[in-house]
């Protein structure tokens, strides 16, 4: 028998059925605990949301930026292989490409308005990464795509 959970805190108006039910700003699971915190829990490790700024015009490195504060959160660290390309001349050379991205709630990101050269620090790796771009997408967990910064 299908459960409404419609007076149950900020859900919308859905009805239960015991399988996954895609709400418009977060997803629960069967027994209505948001999945973020499932995937969080299982997948994620901590990070440090660092704001950044660029000071006069030029190509300087960034300093931080003192009127948004850095945010320590959870978030799933993900880093694939991208298309092999190979290019030729006297030999044959083969590169690939790696795509980082950290996968977070949207809540965290607003918090801080993360936005493109703000850095992501992740302690248990030792890793610092740049913001390059911010794909939102609709289940409230945008993709923050990354850049290693080798300092």
């Amino acid at each position: 028998m299908a459960k409404d959970v419609s007076k149950r805190g900020d859900l919308s108006p859905k009805v239960h059925t015991g399988q996954l039910t895609r709400m418009t700003s977060r997803t629960v699971v069967n027994n209505l605990v948001p999945i973020d915190d499932e995937v969080d829990r299982v997948f994620g490790e901590p990070v440090v949301l660092k704001p950044m700024k660029t000071v006069s015009g030029g190509y300087r490195d960034p300093v931080s930026d003192p009127g948004r504060n850095e945010l320590i959160t959870r978030g799933v660290f993900d880093q694939s292989r991208g298309a092999v390309e190979e290019t030729g001349g006297g030999s044959i050379h083969r590169q690939s490409t790696v795509d980082t991205t950290l996968s977070i709630r949207e809540e965290p990101v607003k918090q801080i308005g993360l936005r493109k050269g703000d850095r992501v620090y992740f302690p248990e790796r030792d890793e610092l990464h740049e913001v390059t771009f911010i794909d939102a997408e609709p289940g409230g967990r945008p993709e923050v795509h990354l850049v290693r910064v080798l300092e």
